[in-house]
């Protein structure tokens, strides 16, 4: 479970990415702005502190090796093709993991 520190650094960097480089017009562009950020930030962007896998990497990871601690096979959770994404960057991420070859090994 994160703690302040972790959750406050998570919430400057999303206001440094959107709010303070970016002006919306309306409420709706930021939401949809922030949509991307997020999906691009669980898809796509390799962190330090989970040895270079991305955060949706690491949680099929982990659920490929304790998989009585999740509710649901999280590679179920992504985006299909008949749903329609909101970030265009996130499908060319989604597509580039290897965590579905790791879930299907075992």
């Amino acid at each position: 479970m994160p703690d302040n520190g972790r959750v406050e650094r998570m919430n400057r960097t999303i206001k440094d990415t959107t709010v303070k480089r970016y002006h919306y017009d309306s409420h709706a562009q930021l939401r949809a702005h922030l949509a991307d950020f997020v999906s691009a930030y669980n898809f796509a962007r390799r962190l330090k502190t989970l040895r270079g896998l991305t955060p949706y990497e690491a949680i099929c990871k982990a659920s490929s090796a304790e998989p009585s601690r999740f509710r649901s096979i999280p590679l179920h959770q992504i985006p299909g093709p008949n749903i329609q994404p909101s970030a265009g960057c996130a499908t060319a991420a989604i597509g580039s993991t290897s965590c579905s070859a790791g879930w299907a090994g075992g």
